[in-house]
């Protein structure tokens, strides 16, 4: 069965954290992330936004091998099940994350990487006057579709690089919103199968590396109201050869499970 809220719900969600208008064609916001927030913020607002997007993660993985991720789960306090788009890919799938808004709509309808042209919630940050950035790898989904803005891209050969700098961005304290991409699970995957011994390592160092983020957030953003987001695009399933894909109609490439928790600011008394 395929999970009945949409990723485009997400969006406006995040829009609703900060007390920004959402994207011009955001999809209605997620009410499970809405009244979650609602629910530890009182009547403030995050004013920092961290989401970790790691490449590929289905519902079916998250959940058969939960012992792997615990250091991301441990670092949450909800799950937000998730219906992805179609084709089941990444270009596609974040685009509708940070648009609010179907393919059809936001126009990549298949694996490629243009400039995505309609309003986005980089762009609705920007209009609020919030300082953007994305770190993520070459030749990456998330370092081509949402470029030419007025914001700050970060873009590194290699995984490692690009978390090293996503932390030193933590550290300087300066950003509203940062949307860390790594591909790593992804990578391994298609080569290996989703249940790969090499891909599952991988699958370990994305909550790793969520775990670490999160602990330097706690830390180094403790007067912060702060959403962190574990945020995949897409699932993943095995074909001949035991090797790895996504892109299709079913639920193993469809069906996502989120991660989000709020670190209330030390001056916040509602939590």
């Amino acid at each position: 069965m395929l999970n009945e809220n949409s990723l485009d719900t997400i969006c406006a969600a995040l829009a609703h954290a900060m007390g920004i208008e959402p994207p011009e064609n955001a999809a209605p916001a997620n009410p499970e992330l809405v009244e979650y927030i609602d629910r530890k913020l009182g009547d403030q607002k995050a004013d920092r936004i961290f989401m970790y997007n790691p490449d590929a993660i289905a519902q079916w993985i998250y959940e058969k091998y939960k012992d792997l991720l615990l250091e991301a789960t441990e670092h949450s306090d909800i799950e937000i099940p998730l219906r992805t788009v179609m084709p089941s890919v990444t270009p596609v799938c974040f685009a509708t994350m940070y648009t609010g808004a179907q393919p059809e709509v936001h126009g990549i309808r298949k694996y490629e990487k243009p400039v995505v042209m309609i309003d986005t919630l980089f762009d609705a940050l920007i209009r609020a006057g919030k300082k953007a950035a994305i770190v993520s790898q070459l030749d990456c989904s998330m370092s081509a579709i949402f470029r030419e803005r007025e914001m700050d891209y970060f873009i590194y050969p290699t995984v490692s690089e690009s978390n090293a700098k996503s932390a030193e961005l933590i550290l300087s304290d300066q950003y509203d919103f940062i949307a860390v991409y790594n591909k790593n699970y992804d990578a391994v995957m298609h080569k290996t199968g989703p249940e790969g011994v090499n891909a599952l390592a991988e699958l370990r160092v994305n909550a790793e590396s969520f775990a670490f983020f999160s602990h330097l957030i706690r830390k180094h953003w403790a007067e912060h109201n702060t959403l962190v987001g574990f945020a995949m695009d897409h699932g993943c399933h095995e074909i001949d050869g035991q090797l790895g894909s996504h892109g299709l109609d079913m639920e193993e490439d469809l069906n996502i499970v989120h991660l989000y928790r709020i670190y209330a600011g030390k001056a916040n008394t509602s939590v």
